[in-house]
């Protein structure tokens, strides 16, 4: 059986920061609208790896997954 993320976790490649990728709409959505994060022009909204916990935490909740990549 083969799982499918909402989002996918992205190493940035600047220190302390990682990309979140929307993987569908809802996903999408729910970083724009639910959270309110900014998107860059690729679709993914930057987090600092401080807040990495956090949002997996609000993500399972609105029952959506997190892969890192």
């Amino acid at each position: 059986m083969t799982t499918t993320y909402d989002f996918q976790l992205l190493n940035s490649g600047v220190p302390g920061m990682s990309l979140v990728m929307s993987m569908n709409e809802d996903a999408f959505s729910f970083i724009t609208d639910e959270v309110d994060m900014t998107t860059i022009a690729d679709g993914s909204a930057p987090l600092d790896n401080t807040r990495l916990s956090d949002f997996i935490e609000t993500a399972e909740r609105a029952h959506l997954s997190c892969s890192f990549a």
